[in-house]
This record gives structure tokens, C-alpha cells and sequence, in this order.
């Protein structure tokens, strides 16, 4: 066996969030198999069974690796929703907006698996929006209610007033036929006239409560309010926000039984988002002497928080302080990477 040759290259990988650099290692003339660098740098020498095989299964949690993977998403859907100004002819009025933030639920008690849910449901709504809302970029998460019934966080980059939305969800979820439970259940409930809920979980005022009733009557109970969209135009840090909703793992009571807890979390596939935020890497160059040194000096002059281990530095640096900082090196090699592989230009991000 001819003697392979190890060299190794420092990396700057660039997000609109942070600057991450490590070493990359490459073996000549021919690449050792995946993971083995990170293993054991004696090309002969047998991988580690860890990276062969896994255990890992799906099971209603968000991992760690899931974790970074959804920040990295909403990183990008970030970066590429800057603030827009829509008008909306039916208001005569117009909003500014930069993310869509949906949850949705169903408009009765869970029948059907997690999965035909998603299937059949989730995945025909998010058709919709991208067909006939324009909708590019999207990333959805599935969790329970404490009822079991499952619903979705989504987020989304365009302004899509509540009514349409409303009413494209709920024709949707008759398809397994939930709009139409939902009437019966409320036409069987209010059979001799208003009455107070009986929910321990409804906290609305009895005003509140007439007001919903009066509006179910004019529609025959046939417009659920099974969306909602959260306000965050006025939250400062809007990541953390959504993140909150995102990442967050089921919580259980310290005396829920196994059954309990297996009713509280999601079937099969609990995130996801669009090939392209799916798809998308930071970017990243070789670093030589000219990108030291602008390193070196944006986190002198950021002061930034810094994570080091053995394998990898992080510098909690924002693309828009990039763009004061580094205008001319590491901002643009990165406005030079959006541009190049999603056609968006950086310079339009304030």
C-alpha cells in the first residue's frame, strides 16, 4: 500500500449568526472513509462501530443534532424574510411584516395516526401555500396537546391574512372529515342555547365565550378556530422566540405513567422544512492570511462571545455586525455565497 499523505487546513465557516473555524483534514491521493478522521488518523485503522451503526430512532424528542439543524434553518429563513410592506386591498390598509408564524391545530379529538395526519393533512396545506400563496421558504414542528391531539408550529415567509388561512386549514382537515365532528360536537352542545364551557383548560370570560358562540352560529359552527398567528413583529430577538417554540421537548408530569407520556408524544417525524433550508450549508473558504487577520480583528473590535474546544472555535457574530466590521473580507465572501447558490442579495438585509 502506497504511504498516504496527511495535510491539514484551517476552515472559516460563516453563518448569519455566528463564525465557526476547525481543521479540516485531507489524505492524498486517495480520502479516507467518512468519519475516520475524526476517529483515528491512521488511515489502515477500522473504523469505530459508533459511526457504522446507530441506535437512534425517532421518538417525539428534539436531539441535539435536530436542534442545530433547525437554528441553522432559522438562521437562513431569517436572513432571507427581511422586513416587507404588503397592502392589503380587502383592508384598504397596509402592514409590515417579516416572518408567519402559524400553529395549527385540529378542530376535534384525534382519530387518526400522527403520521396520516401529517400525510395527508400538514403536507396538503404546506402544497397550498407554496402553489397559491407564493410561499418559498417554510419549517414546521409536530408536538401534543395535553389532549393528545397533535399539532403544528410553521413558519413561513410571506403575509397570508388569518380568515384565508383559517378557512384553508379547516377544508383541509375535512378531508378526514374534523370540520364536520367539530359542528356536530357544537350543535349537540348548544342544542338548548349558550351555555358556559365545561373545558378545565378554557380560561376564556363569559363574554368572550358568547362572542365565539355568536360567530360559530352565523358560520353553523362550519369555521373552527384551529390557526392562530403569533404576533412577533415587535419582539426584539425573534430567533429565540420562535426557537422556544421549535426545540422545546414534551413536558410530563413527575407522576405521568409510560402510557401517558407515550399519548404525549409525536409519531414518526416531529420537524422539517423546505429542500432548499434543508439543503443549505454555511459558507465556508480556506483561511489565508488576509482572512486571519479580518478574523483576528472583528472579534477584537465585537467583543463577541466565544466558545474553544480541542476541534473547533465559535464567534457569536451576527451577519449585520459582519457587514460594519468586515465589509470588505468576511462579509463578503459570505454575500458573495448567498448570492451565488439562492440568487439573494445580503445588501438588502438591514
Amino acid at each position: 500500500m502506497s504511504q498516504r499523505e496527511l495535510t491539514i487546513l484551517p476552515v472559516i465557516s460563516i453563518s448569519p449568526s455566528k463564525i465557526c473555524t476547525y481543521s479540516e483534514v485531507h489524505w492524498t491521493p486517495e480520502k479516507p472513509r467518512r468519519g475516520a478522521t475524526f476517529v483515528n488518523l491512521d488511515p489502515n485503522q477500522p473504523l469505530h462501530p459508533k459511526f457504522i451503526n446507530s441506535d437512534r430512532t425517532a421518538n417525539g424528542k428534539i436531539s441535539n443534532i435536530a436542534r442545530k439543524k433547525i437554528s441553522t434553518a432559522l438562521d437562513y429563513l431569517l436572513l432571507m424574510s427581511s422586513e416587507k410592506t404588503v397592502k392589503i386591498h380587502k383592508l384598504n390598509k397596509t402592514v409590515k411584516f417579516r416572518i408567519c408564524f402559524i400553529t395549527l391545530t385540529l378542530p376535534a379529538k384525534q382519530i387518526h395516526s400522527d403520521n396520516e395526519i401529517k400525510e395527508k393533512l400538514l403536507n396538503s396545506f404546506l402544497i397550498e401555500l407554496t402553489r397559491f400563496h407564493q410561499v418559498k421558504n417554510y419549517i414546521w414542528r409536530a408536538e401534543k396537546q395535553k389532549n393528545g391531539n397533535i399539532h403544528f408550529h410553521v413558519i413561513i415567509d410571506k403575509f397570508i391574512l388569518y380568515n384565508e388561512l383559517r378557512a384553508r386549514w379547516n377544508r383541509i382537515c375535512n378531508k378526514l372529515g374534523y370540520v364536520d365532528t367539530y359542528q356536530y360536537n357544537m350543535k349537540q352542545f348548544f342544542s338548548s342555547g349558550f351555555k358556559m364551557s365545561t373545558s378545565k383548560s378554557d380560561n376564556r370570560t363569559r363574554a368572550q365565550q358568547i362572542k365565539a358562540y355568536q360567530i360559530g352560529i352565523k358560520s353553523d359552527f362550519r369555521s373552527p378556530n384551529s390557526t392562530d398567528i403569533h404576533k412577533v413583529k415587535y419582539i426584539t430577538n425573534v430567533k429565540a422566540y420562535v426557537s422556544k417554540y421549535m426545540t422545546k421537548d414534551p413536558q410530563f408530569e413527575s407522576s405521568a405513567s409510560p402510557e401517558e407520556i407515550q399519548k404525549l408524544l409525536c409519531k414518526g417525524r416531529i420537524w422539517a422544512c423546505n429542500q432548499e433550508l434543508s439543503d443549505i450549508k454555511n459558507a465556508r473558504e480556506y483561511i489565508d492570511n488576509e482572512i486571519q487577520n479580518a478574523l483576528q480583528e472583528t472579534v477584537k473590535k465585537s467583543e463577541c462571545k466565544t466558545f474553544s474546544s480541542d476541534y473547533y472555535n465559535v464567534y457569536y457574530i451576527s451577519i449585520n455586525q459582519l457587514k460594519v466590521l468586515s465589509p470588505d473580507v468576511l462579509f463578503l465572501y459570505f454575500a458573495r455565497y448567498m448570492s451565488e447558490h439562492f440568487k439573494f442579495s445580503i445588501q438588502l438585509v438591514t
